[in-house]
This record gives C-alpha cells, structure tokens and sequence, in this order.
C-alpha cells in the first residue's frame, strides 16, 4: 500500500512534524515510545467507544424510552483510563503547556538546569504516586471488591489503569531526564 494513503503512516508522520515544530522540543528531546504510543492507541479507541456508546444511548432513549442503565459506570470507567493513560504520550509529545517567561531571561546552561530540577521534581512526585497506587490496587485485589451496580465490575479492573498509567508516565520522565542530561552537559560544553 503507497505510504501516502496509509492512515497509520500520515498518524505517525503527523506525530513527528507536531513533535519536531514543538517550541520545547529539540534533539535532546525523547521520542514517543511503544509503551507510551499503545497507551495513546488504547486512549483512543476508548474516546471513539465513548462517543459510541453515547450515540447508542440517546438514540434507544429518544427512539425506545429506556435506558442502556451501565452507560454512566462504564463512562466512569473509561475517563479514568484516560486520565492515566494518556499523560506519557502528551509529554512525550510535548503536549503540556510550559511556562516560558523565566526560560527567556536565562541562558541555555540555566533552561536546561531548570528543565532538569523541574523534571527531576515531577519524576520524584510521579515515583511517589505510583508506589501508593500499586498499594492501593493490591488492597483493592485483596479485598474483592466489587462496584454496586449491576454489572458488579470487580474494582480492581478499572483501577489497573491509575498505575498502569502512572508507570508510563514515569518511565517517559525517566527518558525525559535522560534527555535533559544529555541537553545540559552539551549546553555546558558549548559555554566552556
């Protein structure tokens, strides 16, 4: 199949141009990886599975009167895979808003300094996070719980995604402090 009429080919050449055009990111920047690319394939197919499921719901309420009753559990379930899921991708990909005012007054030794301690600080938060969600999916494993609703979903499934997600999210800081350590040793090169 030609390249230029394969989707999956224009996603990943779109992911590069946006990745590369991004004003933070640069060749010390790492690039979306497998892990963090599935978690954003996953997070996508659940939005396109949410829209679905919402259509199915307004159109057998509008057409039959009742209600499909498990669209709010499973909706709650899947905003919370992707509230987890997709933050490594988004930062992979340069997705979160930075704050450049400071960035601009200093010079490159101390941006890359700055980028280094800020992503130091969030992998160290991001470690913490990730430790008490595992504790707190083992103590909902151990437990057996269960949601009171119909489905009776076992509590532990839909909870999988918060340290699934928080893992990711902290292996792609630990590349991206790789990257920013990469970035201050050259930085400090080219001063020297």
């Amino acid at each position: 199949m030609d390249a230029k009429f394969n989707p999956a080919v224009k996603t990943e050449v779109l992911a590069e141009v946006l990745e590369l055009h991004s004003p933070d990111a640069d060749e010390f920047c790492p690039h979306e990886d497998l892990p963090a690319r599935l978690a954003r394939w996953c997070v996508q197919a659940i939005v396109v599975a949410l829209i679905a499921m919402m259509g199915i719901e307004m159109l057998v309420r509008s057409a039959f009167g009742w209600s499909i009753q498990v669209s709010n559990e499973i909706g709650g379930y899947a905003l919370i895979a992707i509230t987890f899921l997709s933050p490594a991708s988004g930062l992979l990909l340069h997705a979160f808003h930075r704050v450049h005012f400071l960035d601009q007054r200093v010079g490159r030794v101390a941006q890359a300094r700055l980028r280094l301690v800020f992503n130091f600080a969030a992998a160290v938060v991001t470690t913490v996070l990730l430790v008490e969600m595992v504790r707190f999916e083992w103590l909902t494993w151990n437990s057996g719980d269960v949601a009171a609703t119909t489905l009776m979903t076992p509590l532990w499934i839909p909870r999988l995604a918060m340290p699934v997600g928080t893992a990711l999210l902290l292996w792609a800081l630990l590349r991206t402090l790789a990257g920013d350590w990469r970035r201050l040793r050259a930085a400090s090169a080219a001063r020297a």
